[in-house]
């Protein structure tokens, strides 16, 4: 592998260079504290050197260059220039502005228009409406990646535009000499950028970049499962065409994943599909893991899984996905376990899913294997808050493969079942259970187990045959000896326990919250 470094500072790395973000990159993703961060770091080193870490690229043709490491502060910096050649314009410096542009895009030698940054996942927006000088012309739509580097953008513009309204405000001179004022200053910032040193690490061949990528990445703080992933992935299966197919199946699991109302992590969902049908392994080792299983023979195949798991896995979080309303038992049994705040059977649910949508096992089972994962749970996890040593996962992850390799129902339903004994063999001692119980309590003052409560009272009601008072599911909850009749916190407590609860909709509750107790039986 041959490597070669240079330094160099801004404004010669721009020019007569192209970069090319290539496809096992990231999207951009600086959110605004970082934009803010790096600004305040300019700020502070104004017309003084300031080292900004080293960029590694790979040669592809000619000065096209492809980004391996630096994409994020290369886009934040051509971002930037963008900002400061808006700001040249509106105090009519056309010529400073234009200069700005030189960096920003350049001719080929067919004397086309070519932008210093190239990138696939972001075009034509940040091509169109940044780094053009003029109006955009082609339409565009507007995505995760776009809303960051539009709001970039706009941090920079505002920021720029609040430093030249002091200079443009001064009026102890003319507007004239205020306007040269502001341009000076524009014209330091854009030089101190320029000035911005960094080391550039340029390597020979696509592959060496895989290879650097990784280690890179598995070594920093910015370590992201998903992408090293998708670079393992991008280095197995070549573009055979202009379709990128790791490219547009990568970008749907992401976006399967990142568009749920509920908050998922990418990382995590991957972690839980690998333990739902390979070993148990956490975070830090999977990547290890995958890399020792895919090979260029079954990369496909395995980035497919990835693909469909991705639906399956959301749909467990996010419980009105993809569930039907004949389904709803099962969604409700999952969308309990969210309230008990349960994530280590996800493995194992992932793979009951998996199966359930693949018509290997029938609903019925699956909704009385989950009904058993959230019984047992209540009162594991909600209810009594037992510690486990750390084999309930690799319980789950176990029971994962066991139904992911089943060849047949009668297979997977012996899995069910043994998961099943396994789980009574755990239940908490009942004694625990009722000291457990007794400390579930809801109050103005106690509300962090208002959920819990919630289902506990549902659970009762159904059981009991009780009807829901009111006339929308929209219930709340009301103390039948009302909380203003405590006088000491153990009053308060005993107030707030299941006992001293009901359900009722809010325009029940609003009719009862100032009757009595005896009052309250009788309505």
């Amino acid at each position: 592998m041959k490597i070669e470094s240079q330094d160099k500072r801004i404004d010669e790395l721009l020019k007569g260079n192209i970069f090319l973000i290539p496809r096992f990159q990231r999207e951009y993703s600086w959110e605004p504290d970082h934009v803010s961060e790096f600004w305040d770091d300019i700020m502070d080193n104004m017309t003084e050197p300031y080292f900004i870490g080293a960029m590694v690229v790979y040669k592809i043709e000619r000065s096209t260059l492809a980004v391996v490491d630096g994409q994020q502060r290369l886009t934040t910096i051509t971002i930037l220039l963008c900002a400061m050649r808006e700001a040249f314009k509106k105090l009519g410096r056309p010529e400073l502005a234009n200069g700005l542009q030189a960096y920003i895009e350049q001719k080929d030698r067919e004397n086309r228009t070519v932008y210093v940054l190239k990138t696939e996942s972001s075009f034509p927006f940040l091509q169109e409406e940044i780094l053009k000088s003029e109006d955009a012309e082609v339409p565009f739509e507007i995505g995760r990646e776009e809303e960051a580097i539009q709001k970039a953008y706009n941090i920079f513009k505002e920021k720029i535009d609040q430093n030249l309204s002091e200079y443009l405000s001064n009026k102890e001179q003319t507007a004239e000499d205020n306007s040269k004022d502001a341009a000076d200053w524009l014209s330091m910032l854009r030089d101190t950028v320029f000035d911005l040193n960094l080391i550039l690490v340029t390597l020979d061949s696509e592959d060496d970049a895989y290879l650097i990528f990784e280690t890179l990445n598995t070594r920093g703080k910015d370590l992201a499962l998903a992408d090293l992933l998708r670079n393992h992935f991008a280095k197995l299966i070549k573009a055979a065409s202009e379709v990128d197919q790791v490219k547009q199946k990568w970008s749907k699991v992401q976006d399967t994943i990142k568009s749920s109302p509920v908050q998922l992590d990418p990382d995590t969902f991957i972690v839980h599909s690998w333990q739902s049908r390979y070993d148990f392994a956490t975070k830090a080792k999977v990547f290890h893991k995958v890399k020792d299983t895919v090979n260029k023979k079954n990369a496909k195949s395995h980035l497919d899984r990835f693909v469909s798991d991705a639906e399956q896995w959301r749909s467990i979080f996010d419980t009105d996905y993809l569930w039907s309303k004949a389904e709803k038992e099962a969604s409700r049994s999952l969308a309990a376990l969210r309230t008990f705040k349960v994530v280590q059977p996800a493995p194992g649910i992932l793979s009951l899913v998996r199966a359930y949508r693949d018509k290997q096992i029938k609903y019925r089972a699956l909704r009385n294997a989950l009904s058993n994962i959230e019984k047992f749970h209540f009162s594991f996890n909600a209810v009594t808050s037992s510690r486990s040593s750390g084999g309930i996962s690799g319980m789950y992850s176990s029971f994962g493969r066991s139904i992911f390799e089943a060849d047949d129902s009668s297979i997977a339903a012996q899995a069910i079942a043994d998961l099943v004994g396994k789980l009574r063999d755990r239940e908490v001692p009942a004694v625990e259970f009722d000291a457990g119980f007794q400390q579930v309590i809801y109050t103005n003052k106690h509300s962090s187990q208002k959920s819990l409560v919630q289902y506990i009272l549902k659970k009762v009601a159904i059981h009991e045959g009780q009807p829901f008072r009111g006339d929308t599911e929209d219930l709340t909850i009301e103390h039948l000896l009302p909380q203003s009749s405590s006088k000491n916190d153990r009053d308060h407590e005993t107030i707030g326990q299941i006992g001293n609860l009901v359900l009722v909709d809010a325009k029940t509750n609003e009719k009862l919250s100032t009757k009595n107790f005896k009052e309250k039986k009788l309505f």
